[in-house]
């Protein structure tokens, strides 16, 4: 190939890449949440907008405070308090006829266990993330819905980590039932009973 004609090939490649890069990406369109099945409730702070033959919406929130409520767990005789923020940042997917069809969210929770009693006060934190598959379009009770993370990490200032919990949960969102799970989990061993002594380290902490 001479000079001119490989310049002149070299000039017209990069003339073609330049307008391929140039070319403007179909702009996406905003989207009434309302007009969504089921819509995302108001109080998520929803952002919908067109997605390729779809729509996304990104939610934003924070639960109301919760302080010295009753945790739920006695240690003795005596019932633990608990406080906690929660918030969560997230997405819905909607396909073409704005039917739901996945919920993808990540939750954050810091807070506090306290003994009433002895004025004792443990911090703790849990930071998961639940994808909710829908099994039919626009129907939330079908489906799975998988909660993978750490569940709880709680600690007594200066005194290191005394409770941990981490793993993964998989539920039919029809049943309800537990198709399966994996990982450490003394809170929620706890409460279901099959674990009765798997909060001793924060009693023992707080006492």
């Amino acid at each position: 190939m001479s000079t001119r004609p490989r310049a002149a090939w070299t000039t017209a490649s990069a003339v073609a890449l330049l307008l391929i890069l140039v070319v403007p990406v179909a702009a996406r369109e905003a989207v009434d949440p309302t007009s969504l099945n089921p819509p995302p409730p108001s109080q998520f702070n929803p952002v919908c907008e067109t997605i390729g033959r779809g729509v996304l919406c990104t939610i934003e929130f924070s639960d109301p405070v919760v302080a010295n409520e009753p945790a739920g767990i006695v240690c003795g005789s005596v019932e633990l308090h608990i406080s906690l923020t929660r918030s969560i940042v997230g997405k819905r997917f909607y396909d073409a006829d704005g039917n739901l069809t996945q919920r993808h969210f990540r939750e954050s929770y810091t807070g506090t266990f306290s003994n009433p009693e002895t004025g004792n006060v443990a911090e703790w934190v849990q930071h998961d993330t639940i994808i909710n598959n829908l099994g039919i379009p626009g129907d939330p009770s079908t489906g799975t819905t998988q909660i993978s993370g750490q569940f709880v990490r709680v600690w007594i200032d200066g005194g290191g980590t005394i409770l941990t919990g981490a793993g993964t949960f998989l539920f039919n969102e029809a049943t309800g039932e537990l198709l399966r799970d994996g990982g450490k989990h003394p809170i929620d061993d706890y409460f279901t009973g099959v674990g009765p002594d798997a909060l001793e380290p924060l009693c023992e902490a707080l006492d």
